[in-house]
């Protein structure tokens, strides 16, 4: 199969960035030719291989996206198929790039489009948060426009029944090579309780009240210490914020780094922190629960769903109330103590392991052999 993949590719775009990578060179690995590309805000790229291509645009972070980004890319997708094309299959690696379903089916027609949905969009459309009527019926036509969504998590399907209406989509986790991080020993009744946030640094993930819960905690006098690995709009609020509060000694802010350096942190810490309002399915919180980790986080659906998928729910995760920082802050420490309490570490659960997971998508792209009727005239691209 000959697939063009339109995502975020690492240092850009957070945790979908490397759920894109993975798929896209997890495809390569079963024998298929997989175009990847990606847009970039920042002049640092990252990798650079056979089947990426790098291209500049300032790809949106909301529900909207300017005339100017929505031509920009538009303008290199079409020149990426027209160049590198036809292709059996596109690939629309997150929801703002349904924006480009229109300029896609210009050079694609007929052919399979995919979306796939991380809970981006779909969270805010599902909730109540005030949207504009014309920009939500904008983006229910998109969705419908597309011959399939794979959902990374079971709320999404529910949510995209819901609100959209449609019935083509599939439950698909990320093919995510999870870590194999060596079991540790539980730590020390004395020991300092250390703490991992890996998010990016913006309004969504509630970085500042990472600060506070950690400012709850010190002025308790429990030695605690934090890592955040991220970037983001947020980033002066939040360094703002710790230096308000004097808590230099107790957050450690790494910015953005690789993923390795993240795994290499949370082997370190004995507890991940998320205080998102909203997630899809969060990886933070699959590969802590790989490694045998605790988990204090907000209790969002997608967040929910990766504590409870198990047999037997994880139990070193506590889930509090959305903006509840008291409540974190006490479900550390609670978490700190049954830790510490346990002979010896917890095996994890089992977890979807990235081959079977490829495998499943390999399946799903092949049944969608029968072109689907054109879209809608009111869906025109842009021409740039």
């Amino acid at each position: 199969m000959k697939i063009l993949l339109l995502s975020v590719h690492p240092p850009e775009g957070g945790g979908s960035a490397y759920s894109s990578q993975e798929l896209a060179c997890g495809l390569r690995r079963l024998g298929h030719e997989v175009l990847h590309i990606s847009p970039y805000k920042s002049a640092v790229l990252g990798s650079e291989y056979p089947g990426l291509i790098w291209f500049p645009a300032d790809f949106p972070a909301d529900l909207n996206i300017s005339p100017k980004a929505q031509s920009d890319i538009d303008y290199y997708v079409q020149s990426a198929y027209r160049n590198h094309g036809p292709f059996d299959y596109v690939i629309l690696g997150r929801e703002s790039f349904l924006w480009h379903l229109p300029a896609v089916r210009r050079v694609h027609h007929n052919k399979p489009v995919i979306l796939i949905c991380r809970g981006a969009y779909i969270n805010r459309l599902a909730s109540s948060d005030t949207i504009e009527s014309s920009l939500k019926e904008k983006l229910i036509d998109l969705y419908k426009g597309c011959d399939r969504i794979i959902c990374i998590a079971r709320h999404l399907v529910e949510s995209l029944d819901r609100v959209v209406g449609v019935n083509n989509t599939v439950f698909l986790p990320n093919p995510i090579d999870l870590p194999f991080l060596n079991a540790t020993d539980p730590p020390a009744p004395s020991e300092q309780i250390r703490l991992l946030m890996a998010a990016q640094i913006k309004p969504r993930k509630r970085p500042l009240d990472a600060v506070e819960i950690i400012r709850i905690l010190v002025e308790r006098q429990i030695d605690v210490h934090l890592t955040i690995c991220g970037d983001g709009s947020d980033m002066p609020k939040m360094l703002n914020l710790i230096a308000l509060y004097g808590l230099e000694k107790h957050i450690l802010v790494k910015g953005r780094v690789a993923r390795q350096e993240v795994l290499d942190c949370l082997n370190s810490v004995e507890t991940v922190l998320l205080c998102s309002d909203n997630e899809g399915r969060p990886r933070v919180l699959q590969e802590a629960i790989a490694a045998g980790k605790g988990i204090v986080a907000y209790d969002n659906p997608g967040s929910r769903e990766v504590v409870n998928e198990w047999l037997n729910q994880w139990p070193h995760a506590r889930l509090v109330d959305i903006g509840d920082k008291s409540a974190a802050s006490q479900a550390i420490l609670d978490l700190a103590c049954s830790l510490r309490s346990k002979p010896e570490p917890l095996s994890p659960p089992q977890l979807p392991q990235a081959i079977e997971v490829l495998y499943e998508y390999e399946s799903m792209l092949k049944s969608l052999k029968m072109p689907r009727t054109p879209i809608r005239a009111n869906l025109q691209p842009s021409a740039k």
